[in-house]
């Protein structure tokens, strides 16, 4: 009877070798090697892993050196799914939820003969299931990586790099566009409408901040931005350019004919019923127009001021500045950073009825019951500045300044808080120290800025692992040392990476996660600041404070984002 040690290794019942001893032959292995891989897999308990995924885990094999061997144990042929044609057409012959849970790409179909690549061709349930679900009468199984078909499932059920194709998608779109009755030829076209209704929806369901239609020398390129990442989406021909550019522009309310200067529009859109509000801005560039979309969901739900990634430490000093009855907390961090979310579920932490909360905004991006929202407009001369002094005159309690962009707002914000209201803002600069040495910078008095700060708040977002493919991570021995982490942080950390899968669309990421730098502004901080200090001399009054990349550190031990975010995120300090 063959042992546990050597049974992946051993001849089957049917005469053909294990999948382990063919790797062996081939020199992909060694038998120590091997048998570590083994001992790896029966250390989880309950796991059902098979060999192939340990190996590429534990960096021993890649995942073509799997398919191949797989391919030569089972006489099977191995194949390049990136160097042949497979329509979307013939891959949806299967179920999008089906094709997925199972791992099996129909890649081409003879009436009732079925070709499919899958990664593991030894799960006859599974293409039994093809059977069931296709009525195929033959099934030719070909053998491919893991990633190729998952990529190729994605794909197909996302955007078809051909024009034709794309009638078959989102027709569940609903657009708020002006009539116009001289629009261009082409633009009101089916395809082109439903090419721009296709892109939208599947921008939203992607989870994307911002949709990029960029015109190349040759094609219309589209990328989305998901996760703050931007990522190449399909490339349409550019014969179609023209007719898009002129569609998104007639639906966001812009002047089709102007093609030499930027312009910016609004419009809203409907998917799976969910309501976004899409801001539209233009840029003429050599190759044409390009067109930026930024999707604002029209949320009620607001996150906790506990969800948002603050620790125990930080939520408490910040908790107590809220509570506070006036004074200046600064959010600062550059843009796509996640200054507005904490500005706003500060808002839901501090709003009672006995507070009149207003806010100024460009945009408003989340409707909040019971504040007053207003909406500046710089075009009617509704400025930050302006909008200020008629807000000091409703009886506020609370004020939201959405951005601090001059001299003139800076100087009211903090007169306003030194006269009995709290005043929360934002600015552009890289940590906390950075964002006080800049209000002086804008023309704040030292003394002033040192009496009205109550607290200063520095973020980024990291990325998420994905938690439909999270796997151990061994991180690397480099990064560690340079981003300042000891091997004695490592032993008890829960250290992961997402491998990449059709939830995540292959990144190894799926949703972000705050990191922050709070700086309470107390009595001997006060005093340093009335004396004019330099940047460095608050670095070093501020020295023992958790920094960004302390807060993005102690995310990656536990698991909640990755090393490689903490290296591209977090600034050095």
């Amino acid at each position: 009877m063959t042992s546990p040690e050597t049974e992946d290794i051993a001849w089957t019942s049917h005469g053909r070798r294990r999948l382990g001893d063919v790797l062996v032959a081939a020199e992909v292995l060694t038998e120590a090697e091997l048998l570590e891989a083994l001992e790896a897999q029966r250390s989880v308990i309950g796991s059902r892993r098979r060999l192939g995924h340990v190996l590429v885990d534990l960096g021993m094999a890649t995942e073509l050196q799997i398919a191949t061997a797989l391919g030569e144990q089972l006489h099977l042929e191995v194949v390049d799914l990136n160097q042949i044609t497979i329509t979307p057409e013939t891959v949806r012959l299967l179920p999008r939820g089906v094709a997925q849970r199972l791992g099996i790409l129909i890649v081409s179909r003879d009436g009732g003969r079925l070709s499919v690549a899958v990664s593991d061709p030894t799960d006859v349930v599974a293409l039994d299931d093809v059977r069931l679900h296709t009525g195929a009468t033959e099934l030719t199984v070909l053998v491919a990586t893991e990633t190729q078909v998952r990529d190729h499932l994605v794909r197909a059920w996302s955007l078809s790099e051909d024009a034709g194709d794309m009638s078959t998608f989102f027709d569940d779109v609903e657009l708020s566009a002006p009539e116009l009755d001289d629009s261009p030829a082409g633009v009101d076209d089916a395809p082109t409408v439903r090419l721009v209704n296709m892109v939208l929806a599947d921008a939203v369901r992607a989870g994307a901040s911002d949709i990029h239609v960029e015109p190349q020398r040759d094609s219309l390129r589209i990328r989305y931005r998901v996760d703050g990442i931007l990522r190449d989406v399909m490339s349409a021909p550019r014969s179609a350019m023209a007719s898009v550019i002129s569609r998104l522009k007639i639906v966001s309310g812009l002047d089709i004919a102007e093609r030499r200067l930027p312009q910016d529009g609004r419009t809203r859109i409907t998917v799976d019923a969910m309501r976004i509000d899409a801001r539209v801005s233009t840029m003429p560039a050599i190759h044409g127009e390009k067109v930026v979309i930024r999707l604002l969901t029209r949320s009620e739900a607001v996150p906790d001021l506990g969800a948002i990634g603050l620790d125990h430490e930080q939520l408490a000093a910040l908790r107590h500045a809220f509570d506070t009855s006036q004074g200046l907390i600064l959010i600062t961090g550059p843009t796509g950073s996640g200054k507005t979310n904490t500005l706003y579920s500060a808002l839901s932490e501090i709003h009672t009825p006995e507070r009149n909360i207003v806010t100024l905004e460009d945009p408003v991006e989340v409707q909040l019951p019971g504040i007053t929202q207003v909406q500046v407009n710089e075009r009617t001369g509704l400025t930050f500045s302006r909008g200020l002094r008629a807000v000091l005159r409703q009886d506020p309690d609370v004020v939201l300044v959405g951005e601090i962009r001059d001299t003139e707002t800076a100087e009211l914000a903090v007169r306003a808080s030194l006269t009995g209201h709290l005043v929360l803002t934002t600015l552009h600069t890289n940590s906390a120290v950075a964002a006080v040495t800049r209000l002086i910078d804008m023309g704040v008095e030292p003394f002033m800025a040192s009496s009205s700060l109550a607290a200063v708040v520095a973020q980024r977002l990291v990325r998420r692992p994905c938690v439909s493919c999270l796997v151990r991570d061994d991180p690397d021995p480099a990064m560690m040392q340079g981003l300042g982490v000891s091997s004695d942080l490592l032993k008890d950390a829960r250290v992961v990476r997402g491998k990449g899968c059709a939830e995540c669309g292959q990144s190894g990421y799926r949703g972000r996660i705050g990191i922050f730098e709070v700086m309470v502004v107390d009595q001997a901080l006060r005093r340093i600041l009335g004396a004019d200090p330099t940047e460095r001399a608050l670095q070093e009054a501020t020295a023992s404070m958790p920094t960004l990349r302390d807060a993005a550190i102690a995310k990656a031990l536990a698991g909640e984002t990755t090393f490689a975010e903490v290296a591209r995120v977090s600034p050095r300090g």
